[in-house]
């Protein structure tokens, strides 16, 4: 009879602990469970908001390239019907020099504005905004703008640097040998020529002033060319304050490959023997990632998902539509892991709580059953 207890006991023992190790592993499971459906819930919203903020980033790109060529271009077609064309010597042609200096202070993205006349004369008017622009052309301490003036019916023709105060006053002329510049045989005067609406050319560096950009041209009356040089620079800075992860990867291109802007701006322009200053493609970058981005060509639109280097990346290749620019494309890659970054932390932040809370239940269930263990023998 002294053995009774014991025997209830081990019967009650035997009845109520796979109970507690059952419900144990219910809570344990329904919890991992629930982080997962959460983990996985929060994640696909995170890469639909990537994929929302990619598009959102894509229209601030080309509103903004629609804002840097549309004042340039507004300002040829005024500039075409000028009676400048018709001027037909240095003394006529600086009278109107006043125009031409207000189109470049409206537009400070504008390097240069220039005409080109089918007799071979030329007329350029450069703003010195710096103090290595005005070094370079070994402008007096005053000089705000420069002109480059050819004279192509003299023989040899006759070239004059003239540098002006910020009022356009004279203040030093040069007369350097003459080079063998001709206008009419650049490609922008060409391209213009044989076109009836303004031409964008490729972007390149400016050989002058070592800046990158594109020009843009249009005939003007029937016996000259009008063009600018856009400097591109600010679109490396636009791209660089565009808020993403810090391993991602922002820029534009063109069609070949060539980058006119990225986020890192001191890597765009590169050097070859013979060629100083050339645009970088976008495989020559010093990125591996866009090297191996480069293989599956230039001209891709897609936005996906890829494994590259041992990562998933969320990527986005889109051409922006820029009306009678070349073609331009946009490139935004991201590190999906970087994306979902705050998934990564709720999940564990989740399995954490779910593993506390059944190391409180276990003990609690243990008493609980000791408890009536301890009822039924009393």
């Amino acid at each position: 009879m002294a053995d009774a207890p014991n025997n209830r006991k081990t019967t009650h023992g035997i009845v109520l602990w796979p109970l507690m190790l059952l419900a144990a592993f219910i809570v344990l499971l329904s919890g991992i469970s629930l982080a997962a459906l959460q983990y996985d819930q929060h994640s696909r919203s995170i890469l639909a908001s990537g994929d929302s903020l990619f598009a959102h980033i894509s229209e601030r790109v080309q509103s903004k390239l629609y804002r840097i060529y549309l004042p340039p271009r507004h300002a040829l077609n005024i500039l075409a019907l000028d009676p400048l064309i018709e001027a037909s010597s240095l003394e006529q042609r600086q009278a109107h020099l006043p125009r031409l200096a207000q189109v470049l202070t409206d537009n400070p993205q504008l390097n240069s504005l220039y005409i080109g006349w089918d007799t071979g004369d030329y007329l350029m008017l450069r703003p010195l905004r710096t103090a290595e622009l005005s070094e370079s052309f070994q402008a007096p301490a005053d000089a705000r703008w420069m002109i480059w003036h050819i004279n192509a019916g003299q023989l040899p023709a006759r070239v004059d640097h003239i540098f002006l105060d910020a009022d356009l006053q004279k203040l030093a002329a040069r007369q350097p040998l003459f080079d063998g510049f001709d206008p009419r045989h650049r490609p922008w005067y060409q391209q213009a020529r044989s076109s009836d609406t303004q031409i964008i050319t490729t972007p390149y560096v400016f050989f002058s002033t070592n800046e990158f950009g594109t020009t843009l041209a249009r005939q003007a009356w029937e016996n000259a060319v009008l063009g600018v040089d856009l400097t591109l620079s600010q679109l490396s800075r636009d791209l660089a304050d565009i808020e993403l992860t810090p391993s991602s990867e922002r820029l534009l291109y063109a069609d070949d490959g060539t980058v006119i802007a990225y986020h890192d701006p001191q890597r765009l322009i590169g050097s070859r023997q013979g060629d100083p200053g050339r645009l970088r493609h976008f495989n020559e970058l010093g990125s591996t990632l866009l090297a191996a981005l480069a293989r599956d060509g230039y001209q891709i639109q897609r936005q996906t998902s890829l494994r590259l280097e041992g990562r998933e990346w969320r990527v986005l290749q889109q051409q922006l539509d820029v009306a009678g620019a070349p073609p331009i494309y946009m490139a935004l890659v991201v590190p999906e892991d970087e994306m979902l970054a705050d998934a990564y932390r709720i999940r564990r932040e989740s399995v954490l709580i779910i593993l506390l809370f059944s190391l409180l239940v276990l003990p609690l269930s243990f008493l609980l059953i000791r408890s009536r263990i301890q009822r039924s023998q009393a």
